[in-house]
């Protein structure tokens, strides 16, 4: 019976571990897209793309990247857990 717990325990933290660094990219990846969307408003306005097309973009980036960096940390989190009752059931 305890063998089936520590399996899957186990197996969320391997869950976990692969969800941190993908999260984690897609949260990077996203706040660099937003950041130089913020900061091409003007220069993009000229170009023929309406500023609020350019901040609904952007805006939208940046919730892409708040929910990312919220996975990233809940995951980090169960890791952290998950590690933590291993060792003292271990």
């Amino acid at each position: 019976m305890l063998g089936t717990g520590v399996g899957a325990l186990v197996g969320l933290l391997v869950v976990a571990l692969v969800v941190v660094p993908v999260s984690f990219g897609v949260a990077a990846r996203a706040d660099v897209k937003a950041r130089r969307l913020s900061g091409s408003r003007g220069s993009d306005a000229n170009v023929g793309r309406s500023v609020a097309d350019v901040a609904g973009r952007c805006d939208r980036w940046r919730q892409l990247a708040t929910r990312a960096w919220l996975i990233c940390g809940g995951a980090s989190l169960i890791a952290v857990v998950v590690v933590g009752v291993l060792i003292c059931v271990g």
